[in-house]
């Protein structure tokens, strides 16, 4: 009876399921679904992070810390990105020369070491050896307690500055090219060599002895501005054959106009010659500017007979024109006794007689405490060329 009342109330028609409920279902599918299909996209963006991201390591250091206890430092591909790059600078901004020498880039460059090795396998072998070592001795210096003072760290920081502001946006934008890695980087190293210097000094090297034994007659300096004409020219055949009477008459009397503007002139370097160019060689005659350290036994600048007449000039003085079998030459004499040469040769000396002495002390009582690995990424993924260049 009241199913009937209800049928007549809405004339008939049954009542229907509520729009309401209905639209709420659908909603919470779709809401599931759409979450699950975020959780999937942030999987995915997670994995493709993980890859882009993860440290992938090239060198692991075994050793103890200063207690005894065993430390193991793990050297990631991130870390090391500088030094790569500071490793292709240096190649590539001779890269004409060694198109001179190899005929290719040295990257490609065959047998470039002893061991056979191209170019890129040479540097790549170079760049790890000095990274094992930094490593050990940045260890060192931890077990040692070496910290860098304010003024080191100002020094750090200005070059960070520099390094940054050499670079193209591109190789900015790496990742180990950022500030902060390049700073850790350039930190770590500065206090492996901080404690290398420490090392050093601990070995008690003669240096006033290393540099008694230079030769100041040997090293003494001559310090030359010249002009200079030649008076051959090439055969043809990779030789040289002299210019024909007139062409050495016309270039002697340019060297002799030199030579008179010269002896007069203030500054030897300048209003000499015409050079709009700024090539340090004449427009029209073809005199050259030049200077020249000229050291006690050096043989290959200018003939013996010359040189012996350059030597004996004061300072100061302006020669006549000097001839030689290959050139006319006007010469002044800055200093016929400067000390740079022989202050360099004992700068040398003591270099080498201290890195001499560290790398004994390294292979002996350093090295042989640590065991390092290569890790296979710097193995197989790692290929020095063009990895910051972008070539």
């Amino acid at each position: 009876m009241n199913s009937a009342k209800k049928i007549m109330k809405n004339q008939g028609v049954k009542t229907a399921v509520s729009p309401k409920k209905v639209s709420s279902g659908m909603e919470l599918k779709t809401k599931v679904l759409l979450i699950l299909g975020i959780l999937a996209a942030v999987g995915l963006c997670g994995i493709v992070l993980f890859i882009n991201l993860r440290p992938r390591p090239v060198l692991t250091v075994s050793g103890t810390d200063s207690e005894g206890k065993a430390v193991t430092n793990t050297v990631n591909y991130k870390d090391v990105l500088y030094d790569i790059y500071g490793t292709e600078a240096q190649y590539n901004n001779m890269e004409q020369l060694y198109q001179q020498i190899y005929g290719s880039s040295f990257w490609e460059a065959e047998n470039v070491d002893s061991a056979g090795r191209n170019g890129a396998s040479a540097a790549k072998k170079e760049l790890m050896d000095s990274l094992k070592q930094r490593e050990i001795l940045y260890m060192e210096a931890q077990k040692n307690n070496i910290t860098l003072t304010d003024e080191e760290k100002k020094k750090v920081d200005e070059e960070v500055t520099q390094a940054i502001k050499a670079m193209s946006d591109s190789q900015k934008k790496m990742k180990g090219l950022d500030e902060d890695s390049i700073r850790a980087n350039i930190e770590k190293r500065t206090i492996s060599e901080k404690y290398k210097e420490k090392i050093i000094k601990d070995l008690g090297i003669d240096e006033n002895a290393l540099k008694a034994s230079v030769s100041k007659t040997d090293y003494r300096q001559y310090t030359l501005q010249y002009y200079t004409i030649t008076k051959t020219q090439d055969d043809g055949n990779n030789g040289k054959k002299a210019l024909s009477k007139e062409d050495l008459a016309k270039n002697k009397k340019a060297i002799e106009e030199v030579q008179k503007k010269a002896v007069k002139a203030e500054d030897f370097s300048k209003n000499i010659i015409t050079d709009k160019n700024d090539d340090s060689i004449d427009d029209s005659t073809g005199v050259e500017y030049g200077t020249e350290d000229l050291i006690e036994t050096d043989t290959d600048f200018m003939d013996e007979k010359t040189r012996k007449l350059v030597k004996k000039m004061k300072n100061d003085e302006v020669s006549a024109v000097l001839e030689t079998d290959e050139a006319f030459y006007v010469i002044k004499m800055v200093n016929n006794n400067d000390t740079e040469a022989y202050d360099n040769q004992c700068d040398t000396v003591v270099s080498q007689e201290k890195e001499s002495k560290f790398s004994e002390k390294y292979k002996k009582d350093i090295k042989p405490n640590y065991k390092t690995e290569i890790q296979s990424y710097w193995k197989g993924r790692v290929t020095l060329g063009g990895i910051t260049s972008g070539n």
